[in-house]
């Protein structure tokens, strides 16, 4: 498959087209014409992944993590500052991160965390907001349900677990054809009056230019009348961080003790130890600190993130929601895991999966 291909396959799974304003997702390097039949997956881009990717016979990299945060003004490389960027260039290594994309969604990182960890009734801590359009389109009511499935088949009409979901309300419609138009209904310059059904239906932005695109091929008028809302409710498709509920409420110390088992860390970082037991566990991967407070309003009694400050500690212990830090890298653990198994499945046959035997873990203890 071409590396284009690939690209627009992962952008299908997984919504880079939502998270590209505040993240660097996509691909990073490369070229996508190149032909690819093997790809690695890696926790970051470091020379170690690079160098096995290359032996490894891959020549595409997908990263969790952007090994391009912030606007870079030059890339050099050296033998004692190796860029693996600049290296992979070079090399002809194409480099795709996925990151965020990977986060807000319901088959992603957090989710797959809190099914690890037992929670049940799982659900976005923070939903994401702005992120929504209503399409609306006039069909006469012969090409309402071809409308409708074209729509849906291009991803509108989605909300939570539910699909081709729209609202249709009758009228009618008029026009008068010109004197250098095709009416699929009427006669040039005689107004024409039709029944017409206003089909309404919530499209995700990044995929309303799809949407329209064949909302028009399967339309019947040579012209469509159509209009497009920006919305800002919540998503009910994206959001960051997810909260569920253990299937019975147990000490503190017991809940502490199966998260560093599940996430193989030694050590955890704990705002405050209570006496009550806790049932209620928010969670977000990474660096999820910006999102303790929605934990609290939705009443968590225990908050687990990474990379916590300590004035965050400070403030977390007038609260009843314990905050938990089991390290950025610890709380990311099954990244890897979870991107090699969508794309084991998204690519089947068409493309090996390898994953990387490195970066599993940016710290570690000694």
């Amino acid at each position: 498959m071409r590396v284009k291909e690939i690209v627009n396959a992962i952008s299908e799974k997984l919504p880079t087209g939502i998270v590209t304003g505040q993240d660097n997702v996509g691909l990073i390097v490369g070229n996508y014409d190149d032909e690819c039949d093997k790809m690695t997956v890696a926790y970051e881009l470091d020379a170690e992944v690079l160098n096995e990717a290359v032996r490894a016979g891959s020549n595409l990299i997908i990263t969790y993590h952007t090994p391009l945060f912030k606007p870079a003004r030059y890339f050099t490389s050296s033998h004692l500052h190796p860029n693996p960027l600049f290296e992979a260039s070079r090399s002809g290594m194409n480099v795709f991160a996925i990151h965020t994309a990977l986060d807000v969604v319901k088959t992603g990182l957090n989710f797959h965390l809190a099914k690890k960890i037992g929670l049940s009734n799982i659900h976005f801590l923070s939903p994401l907001t702005d992120t929504l359009a209503k399409v609306v389109v006039y069909v006469p009511v012969s090409h309402v349900e071809e409308v409708r499935l074209a729509m849906s088949r291009a991803g509108g009409g989605k909300i939570g677990d539910y699909y081709e979901c729209s609202f249709g309300s009758n009228g009618k419609g008029t026009f008068l054809p010109g004197s250098d138009t095709e009416p699929y209904i009427g006669t040039r310059d005689v107004r024409e009056t039709v029944e017409e059904t206003r089909l309404e239906m919530l499209v995700e932005k990044h995929l309303v230019g799809s949407v329209i695109r064949e909302m028009l091929e399967a339309h019947p008028y040579e012209e469509v009348a159509y209009d497009i809302y920006p919305l800002s409710s919540d998503s009910p498709n994206f959001g960051f961080g997810a909260m569920g509920e253990l299937e019975v409420a147990i000490p503190i110390g017991d809940f502490l003790g199966k998260i560093k088992n599940l996430l193989d860390v030694e050590t955890l970082r704990v705002s405050h130890v209570p006496n009550a037991k806790i049932q209620k566990v928010a969670l977000c991967a990474g660096s999820g600190v910006p999102f303790y407070r929605d934990a609290v309003q939705k009443g968590a009694d225990v908050y687990l993130t990474g990379d916590v400050k300590h004035h965050d500690f400070r403030e977390a212990r007038s609260s009843s929601t314990v905050l938990v830090d089991a390290t950025h890298s610890g709380t990311e653990k099954f990244a890897t895991e979870l991107i090699s198994e969508i794309l084991a499945e998204t690519f089947k046959d068409k493309v090996a999966v390898d994953v990387s035997k490195h970066q599993e873990r940016n710290s570690f203890i000694v």
